[in-house]
C-alpha cells in the first residue's frame, strides 16, 4: 500500500496553505516517490493536483490511484491520468481532461523519467546501442517538450503558467555511470536554457528546473551498494542524502509566485555535492 505522509495542518486548518491557491498543476511521473511528495505539498498549498502516470506497469497505476484517492480523503482535489509521454497525442490528451475537468493548467512539474535498474546504472558507455540511448530521451526528454508543446498556447491565454522541468548533477560534472539518464537529463537543462526567453516573452511562461544530487528514493537506491552509499554520504558536505520532501519545496518554490523573478535556472539541490 502506498503510504502519502499527512502534513499537520488539513483542508480545514490552513495557515500553512495558499502559495499555490487557485492553481491547477500536473505533476508527471507521480506514482514515484518524489512526485508522490510534490503531490501532498502542492495540495497542501492549494492546488487541484493532477498525477500522471505511465501505466507500463501495473504498479504505477496502482501507486497514483492511491497517492491520488488519499489526496481525495484529505479533502484535496486530485485525479490520476494515464499517458505514454514519449507520444505527443497522449500528452496532448491529458492536458485537455485537466482543462476539461479544472479549467486550465497553470503549473507542471514533469519528473517522468525511464526506469532506473542497477543493470542500466552501471552498463558501459561505450556500448550503447542508438535505441538504448533513446530510449531515456523518449520519456525524460521528448516527455517535458511534449507538455511544453501542449501547455504553451493554454497558459499563454491565461497570460500565466511555471514549468519545471527535471535534470541531474550528472549534467554538470559528467558520469559514466548511468550515461543514458544523464544524457536524456542534460536535453532537459539545455531546453531550459534554450526556449525560457522566448517562452517568458511571448508565452508569460515560467521555464526553470531542478538538478536533484541523491535522493534516497528506493529507485534510487538500488543503484548503490551499501559501501558506494556510504562513500557517497560522507562525500556530501551537509553530511546526509537528501530525500523527496527536499525536492518537492524547490518544485513548490518554482511553482509559485516566490519566483517571479526567476527564470531559465536549473537550480542544483544536492547538499554542495557539486561544487559549480
Amino acid at each position: 500500500m502506498v503510504k502519502v505522509q499527512e502534513q499537520a495542518s488539513s483542508p480545514t486548518s490552513r495557515e500553512t496553505r495558499g502559495r499555490l491557491e487557485g492553481e491547477v498543476a500536473i505533476i508527471t511521473g507521480g506514482s514515484g516517490g518524489i512526485g508522490q511528495a510534490t503531490a501532498l505539498t502542492f495540495a497542501n498549498e492549494g492546488a487541484k493536483v493532477a498525477l500522471h502516470f505511465s501505466g507500463l506497469t501495473e504498479a504505477s497505476f496502482k501507486r497514483a490511484t492511491e497517492v491520488s484517492d488519499k489526496l481525495k480523503a484529505l479533502g484535496y482535489a486530485s485525479i490520476s491520468l494515464q499517458a505514454n509521454v514519449s507520444k505527443y497525442e497522449e500528452v496532448k490528451a491529458l492536458v485537455d481532461k485537466v482543462v476539461s475537468e479544472w479549467g486550465k493548467v497553470s503549473v507542471i512539474v514533469c519528473f517522468a523519467g525511464f526506469p532506473s535498474s542497477l543493470q542500466f546504472w552501471s552498463e558501459d558507455p561505450l556500448e550503447l546501442s542508438g535505441e538504448d540511448l533513446l530510449s531515456a530521451i523518449k520519456v525524460d526528454f521528448l516527455g517535458s517538450y511534449h507538455f511544453i508543446r501542449a501547455l504553451k498556447d493554454r497558459m499563454k491565454k491565461d497570460t500565466y503558467g511555471k514549468i519545471v522541468l527535471v535534470s541531474s548533477t550528472p549534467t554538470f560534472y559528467g558520469e559514466e555511470l548511468g550515461y543514458r539518464f544523464a544524457l536524456a537529463k542534460d536535453l532537459n537543462r539545455l531546453t531550459v536554457k534554450s526556449l525560457a526567453p522566448k517562452l517568458i516573452r511571448q508565452y508569460g511562461i515560467y521555464l526553470n528546473a531542478i538538478a536533484p544530487g541523491p535522493i534516497g528514493t528506493h529507485a534510487n537506491r538500488v543503484n548503490y551498494t551499501e559501501q558506494q552509499w556510504n562513500e557517497l554520504t560522507s562525500s556530501i558536505p551537509l553530511g546526509k542524502i537528501g530525500d523527496a520532501k527536499d525536492i518537492a519545496n524547490v518544485a513548490l518554490f518554482l511553482s509559485s509566485h516566490d519566483s517571479d523573478y526567476v527564470v531559465g535556472q536549473t537550480i542544483i539541490v544536492d547538499g554542495r555535492e557539486v561544487r559549480v
